[in-house]
């Protein structure tokens, strides 16, 4: 197994974080974060999620976090804000750039009508362009908690992909919008989750907005979400979809050079999973993946992941390094440990 790389504080002496280590914590670690955002006191959420002494209390204050702010509270009629992520695949033939704004936004709000991910909900405003993880991720509680109410989130600025290489590479961008949920009636979160009935036309919809000549896109979505759950998401999804890149495009190379490679799974000190592909016959020939974890990542479940991807690789089962390594090499190159020890 691997071991967790992640830092968190050595004792909780925040309250909130405390409490977050009790298994009937949820419903009133909601409470009280909503009761801090309506009040504005962002800093002492930022505090309770700084002051988290292990992964398991940072996701459930994660979690409790993302239900206080994402979905509107009472039982009348209300305005639900919402995200979708898209992982964008594209590679070109030279230099591009896709501009993420969409010239027909209402052209991807009709596909997703008419395939049922609004169900009894309407849209109230979408989006007419892309925008970045950064955004999302630097939203402060108060501003979830206000929709799209706030600016920053109803006016998204566009976040621009460079088009610089013809290998295939992801890119991780969101649709924001927001729906008005009848009292009752199941909201766009509920209702656009099974993406196999409206993905595919999404995919060749969006395809359509972001189409630049030279330049080849696939626009896979994920389902909606609130802000900071879809950040999360989208967050995972992203990392997945170019792990799977990574696997393909380098075990095709290493097949025609030399056979199957030997593969490393290790922890290192910045916060990351590191996936290194070598072999013994040249010891110049080391490929590396890097999983960035998030706080609210489970270790165990990307391991997991990793390993299973590996293995639907029909390659032998890798070599897992039991302790956490350093970021970079004597060298000061980022170190991508070949052998197992």
């Amino acid at each position: 197994m691997l071991p967790d790389p992640r830092r968190y504080v050595a004792d909780a002496s925040n309250a909130l974080a405390a409490r977050a280590l009790a298994n009937d914590s949820h419903t009133e670690l909601v409470t009280r974060f909503r009761d801090l955002a309506v009040a504005g006191r962002d800093d002492q959420i930022r505090a309770a999620l700084a002051g988290a002494p292990a992964a398991l209390a940072y996701s459930r204050l994660w979690r409790a976090l993302c239900a206080a702010l994402e979905k509107p509270a009472g039982d009348e009629v209300s305005t639900r804000v919402f995200a979708i992520p898209w992982m964008v695949v594209c590679a070109g033939s030279s230099a591009a750039t896709l501009s993420c704004v969409l010239p027909d936004p209402a052209a991807v709000t009709r596909v997703l009508e008419q395939h049922g991910v609004f169900g009894a909900s309407r849209s109230v405003g979408s989006s007419s362009a892309l925008c970045g993880l950064d955004l999302l991720e630097s939203l402060a509680p108060g501003e979830v908690l206000r929709g799209w109410e706030s600016t920053r989130i109803r006016q998204a600025a566009p976040a621009p992909i460079q088009v610089a290489r013809a290998s295939e590479e992801v890119h991780l961008r969101f649709l924001l919008g927001a729906a008005i949920v009848p009292a009752h009636a199941p909201d766009i979160v509920e209702t656009g989750a099974n993406i196999g009935a409206w993905g595919t036309p999404a995919l060749r919809a969006m395809g359509a907005q972001l189409a630049v000549p030279g330049v080849q896109v696939l626009a896979i979505p994920r389902p909606p979400a609130g802000l900071y759950t879809a950040a999360f998401a989208g967050r995972r999804a992203a990392v997945e979809t170019a792990f799977n890149l990574f696997m393909s495009n380098t075990l095709r190379r290493a097949r025609l050079a030399f056979g199957d490679p030997n593969v490393t799974l290790s922890a290192h000190e910045g916060g990351e999973v590191r996936v290194t592909l070598w072999t013994l016959l040249d010891d110049t020939i080391v490929e590396g993946f890097r999983w960035p974890l998030h706080p609210a990542d489970d270790i165990e479940q990307i391991e997991h992941s990793a390993v299973e991807l590996i293995s639907e690789c029909r390659l032998q089962p890798p070599h897992v390094i039991a302790r956490v390594l350093p970021d970079y090499g004597p060298t000061g190159a980022v170190l991508f440990p070949a052998t197992f020890g």
